[in-house]
């Protein structure tokens, strides 16, 4: 069953392909690291074929088939034109770069599970990442909890929050989303090509034969999955795991004072977030604004705060209720964790997910990865 689908899969993008229809051009195909790899595709007859907005997915992959790089872009009026840097992380070799055209733009869909308040429209924010700009707005909900939001181009990923369209004390949504370009598609035009790392001669005693290469499912292997290794560590607590899973760039900085929120409840129990900091880190303080809303000050200074390494607005941590925390980082001044701090310091607050999700736990904020940077890395 599994070999049919596969074959069904090929035979399906082989159909949809045709040479003349799909444009690609590389500047280059020989490339070593260090290099930027450019690259544009063009759609002449993308109205005859209704795709005035599509989505490009360029899937790099060795031909050895080990390991695949997933990058995707908007196409409008049926061009786009890209770039990545090739980082020293990529090895030599022959690398097939595959590009498949999927219909339409990037779009969120979710329902409201066991929607016993019978809502009939849905509060959301979307807080692009490294964007100081949020975005507001509402979507309607059908009877059976269903909802859509509009489609929204952003580029790496986003975080959106959801909550009821009355203000409540507790957000009480539970809510699954999904969106289509993550899910399993059948290319409308698809178009391989292949590219070289390294010094081509020194490469000729490597596997590089591409005339068996053919582009499968992805159901054939896992992305980016490598041989099982076995390692033996020293036992660490589930915190500590949380931030070597979760922490990114800056935030792993080791000078953070670093609060529990897995295996201890004390910050669930607090009344905020902020009231129990107050009482842990010597020198913050907590005031209240005119609109009656706690902030973080340090040193007269408010504070940055960040809700899973996204900058938020200084009073979004009452988004997050203290139960939904796994752990909180805080970053003494002068630290800087932005273009957009003035050194007082910053407040990491990282959400409960994956495995370390609390079973049953009611979830209504979400990372959703989003197109990819025109100019990017492929490492």
């Amino acid at each position: 069953m599994r070999k049919l689908f596969i074959l069904c899969w090929i035979l399906l993008a082989a159909t949809a392909h045709a040479s003349d229809s799909l444009q690609i051009n590389f500047t280059t195909k020989t490339f070593v690291k260090g290099d930027t790899l450019e690259f544009s595709c063009k759609v002449p007859d993308f109205a005859a074929l209704r795709l005035l907005n599509a989505t490009l997915n360029v899937w790099i992959e060795d031909v050895e088939k080990t390991k695949r790089w997933r990058f995707r872009y908007p196409m409008i009026n049926g061009e786009v034109a890209a770039s990545l840097m090739i980082s020293d992380k990529i090895p030599d070799g022959r690398y097939a770069v595959n590009f498949l055209v999927q219909r339409g733009f990037f779009k969120v869909m979710g329902q409201i599970l066991d929607n016993g308040k019978n809502d009939t429209s849905i509060n959301y924010i979307m807080i692009p990442k490294n964007k100081s700009a949020s975005y507001f707005d509402n979507a309607s909900v059908a009877p059976d909890g269903n909802f859509r939001l509009k489609s929204t181009l952003f580029a790496d990923s986003a975080f959106f929050i959801f909550s009821p369209p009355k203000k409540v004390r507790n957000n009480y949504l539970s809510i699954k989303i999904e969106t289509p370009l993550d899910s399993a598609f059948t290319p409308v035009l698809y178009e391989t090509d292949f590219i070289t790392v390294g010094d081509p001669k020194m490469l000729l005693s490597k596997k590089t034969d591409t005339s068996q290469y053919v582009f499968a499912s992805e159901e054939l292997l896992d992305p980016g999955l490598l041989p099982t290794v076995t390692v033996t560590a020293k036992f660490k607590s589930k915190v500590q795991q949380y931030n070597e899973q979760y922490s990114r760039g800056l935030f792993q900085r080791d000078d953070a004072l670093v609060f529990d929120g897995i295996e201890s409840d004390q910050i669930g129990r607090s009344i905020s977030v902020l009231r129990y900091l107050e009482s842990k880190v010597p020198g913050l303080t907590i005031e209240t604004n005119e609109a009656g809303q706690e902030i973080a000050k340090w040193r007269r200074e408010i504070c940055e705060i960040y809700i899973d390494e996204f900058r938020m607005d200084s009073t979004s941590h009452t988004l997050i209720s203290p139960t939904e925390i796994a752990m909180i980082k805080v970053y003494r001044p002068p630290a800087l964790l932005s273009s957009f701090s003035g050194g007082a310091g910053a407040i990491a607050i990282y959400t409960k997910k994956g495995e370390f999700a609390t079973n049953g736990k009611k979830r209504h904020n979400f990372i959703v990865k989003g197109y990819t940077r025109i100019e990017s890395v492929w490492e």
